[in-house]
């Protein structure tokens, strides 16, 4: 019974739905198309032989990366969705009321809101995952030849998205409503009706917990990423963002107005009524304001501190590099090339870097597929820098191994732990955690192994030359010519390096914020359409006591402005906070470490939801008020 009366609303109320149908639609298909190309790059590592150790690490690595991007599309396309419904049940209070009103009883009420919702979330949902698996051949055929994937991969069957992408779809459309259909439904009748002109600001029981578990949960992050030194802080800078954002759209009724009052401030004084009344309203809507400042807030906080991380990440790299290198030149090549600096004159040092592949093997029997790199000690602790962290460097011989810092924390080894490995298709050996070296990333591996472990062939050297030589880099290229070899002075070497390791950090933050930005651009203006669409009444009421059209879109104009200045705002304070306490804990043990503020990245998140804001709200807004009269009052 309750069931066709939900359907019979949805389909006499189509308007409101449309604009939840499609955000919710967008995000089930965002979340279809990661589970798509996780479970593909899943398929095509079990058909792998057991040879292809490098295809495999680079397919482990980017199924954690799908993995990585499907938690940012799935925490964005939440927020976005629950939003958009909350905003929905909220803008037909007067509805609500009047049903309150010739009897419907709370539950009554209550159970018609989840059904309208849970057919519009099947439909939805369905049509996500649809179109999530139409879209994702062309979606691998583009990751393939872009070199993301290592080679072509096939599409899956359908049955995995919908089984999962369909009930998150359903799920997350029913928890977005249910707090605002037990809001609406406890009203009594008159003060529901009340409610539906002039918002209370009382915030509900589960609303306030949440805030304030999510608000308790942020600031530990926050307060460990200031204790800890080292990779941990870049953990916690991606994840604590989130907490931050979710605690402020909890809190956003009281934030969000306060915030705009306080931006407007300087604006109001210079006399313009329609920035004052922008104000009130804002102020006045404060539900509706914080529907709108979700999705604004939750992809600058996130894009912006994702994009503060991974620009600090590189500096750190770059310092980290530049104090432990103590090598002046850098030598690429093969074998043929080792063979020529083992024999020139001009050689002191030459530290090879032999890069190989080892399989862990835990007590359960798992296999993991880990890089490794073989090194003659005292050669990298005379051009590396390498040094221990705990244990000694001088026992790395026979049957052992050393591990960065990071590593260790990551994978819970200590020193004089036993690791099972195996190498290629070999018996597994068991070796010792003889030392924790200090994590350097771009000069040596997480695992360190002695020579004559496993064959490896070195591609890279780290060249002390002898004293006395005066041009060293010029010296050794003449020495490696009839080679495939050539030498570089380490500053060109370690400029190159950042810049690859920039390159590499964009092309992620691409993969891992695209499509959820993407998403969050059509959130933005989806939602802002929908608000400016419902507020017919409204613009009749606001000419019938005089104003102009102009005046009318300036008001709207402004409200976007603030509404947007405001969530911009909190994602600026939240990335700034993350990117301090990241940087102080990557640069504690570093004589210096400068700062590359990513200005221009920052500047055109801002910019681009300012735009759509801007047009989203503006552009239906004039199309309103060519069919609004004062007259219409009266209807």
């Amino acid at each position: 019974m309750l069931l066709d009366l939900s359907r019979h609303t949805v389909r006499r109320n189509v308007a409101p739905y449309v604009g939840s149908f499609v955000a919710l639609f967008l995000g089930v298909t965002l979340i279809g198309l990661t589970v798509e190309m996780i479970t593909a790059v899943a398929e095509a590592t079990s058909r792998l032989e057991p040879g292809d150790a490098k295809t495999r690490l680079q397919l482990d690595d980017l199924a954690s990366m799908f993995g990585v991007m499907s938690g940012f599309s799935g925490f964005i396309a939440i927020f976005v969705v629950a939003s958009t419904f909350s905003f929905v049940v909220s803008s037909r209070r007067r509805e609500l009321g009047l049903l309150r009103l010739i009897g419907s009883t709370p539950r009554q009420v209550r159970r018609m809101i989840l059904g309208e919702s849970l057919i519009v979330a099947a439909a939805a949902s369905l049509a996500g995952c649809a179109f999530a698996h139409l879209i994702t051949p062309m979606t691998l055929w583009l990751a393939h030849e872009r070199g993301l994937t290592p080679m072509k991969l096939d599409p899956p069957t359908f049955w995995p998205t919908l089984a999962i992408a369909f009930p998150i779809g359903a799920v997350v459309a029913l928890v977005g409503v249910r707090s605002a259909a037990r809001r609406a439904s406890r009203i009594p009748p008159v003060d529901a009706m009340r409610e539906a002109a002039v918002e209370r600001r009382r915030m509900g029981f589960w609303r306030f917990v949440v805030g304030l578990v999510c608000l308790a949960g942020s600031l530990t992050m926050l307060v460990t990423m200031g204790a800890v030194t080292g990779e941990l802080s870049l953990v916690l800078g991606i994840f604590a963002p989130e907490m931050l954002v979710i605690s402020a759209v909890c809190f956003g009724p009281w934030l969000f107005p306060a915030l705009a009052r306080l931006i407007a401030w300087p604006l109001v004084r210079r006399g313009d009524v329609t920035i004052r009344l922008a104000r009130d309203n804002v102020a006045a809507s404060a539900k509706r304001t914080a529907s709108l400042a979700a999705p604004t807030l939750a992809i600058s906080a996130i894009g912006g501190s994702l994009l503060l991380t991974l620009g600090i990440a590189a500096d750190w790299d770059h310092a980290i590099n530049q104090e432990y290198l103590k090598a002046p030149v850098v030598v690429q090549g093969d074998e043929r090339t080792g063979e020529a600096l083992a024999s020139s004159p001009a050689v002191k040092v030459a530290d090879a870097g032999a890069a190989t592949s080892i399989t862990l093997i835990d007590r359960e029997g798992e296999r993991e597929l880990e890089d490794a790199q073989t090194i003659n000690v005292p050669d990298a602790v005379a051009a590396r820098g390498l040094t221990a962290h705990k244990g000694s460097l001088s026992e790395l011989h026979g049957r052992t191994i050393a591990m960065s810092t990071s590593y260790a924390f990551d994978s819970g080894y200590h020193l004089g732990s036993t690791m099972r490995v195996a190498f290629g298709s070999g018996k597994p050996i068991d070796l010792k955690v003889v030392a924790i070296v200090e994590s350097a990333p771009s000069l040596y591996g997480d695992l360190l192994l002695p020579p004559g472990l496993v064959k490896a062939k070195p591609d890279r050297w780290f060249v002390v030359p002898q004293s006395g030589v005066a041009d060293p880099v010029s010296t050794i290229n003449a020495e490696l010519r009839g080679t495939s070899g050539h030498a570089e002075s380490a500053d060109a070497w370690l400029a190159a390096t950042d810049a690859d390791l920039r390159r590499n950090n964009t092309f992620a933050l691409w993969v891992l914020l695209g499509p959820s930005g993407f998403y969050a651009a059509l959130a933005i203006a989806n939602t802002l359409l929908m608000g400016s669409l419902q507020r017919h009444r409204e613009f009749v009421a606001t000419r019938l006591i005089g104003a102009t059209e102009r005046q009318v879109r300036k008001v709207v104009l402004w409200e976007s402005a603030l509404v947007t200045a405001t969530s911009l705002t909190m994602g600026a304070i939240i990335s700034a906070t993350v990117a301090v306490l990241v940087g102080r804990s990557l640069g504690s043990g570093l004589e210096s470490m400068p700062v590359d503020v990513p200005w221009l990245g920052l500047g055109a998140i801002g910019a681009t939801c300012l735009v759509i804001a801007t047009v989203a709200a503006v552009a239906p807004t004039s199309f309103m008020l060519r069919r609004v009269h004062p007259s219409q009052a009266a209807e």
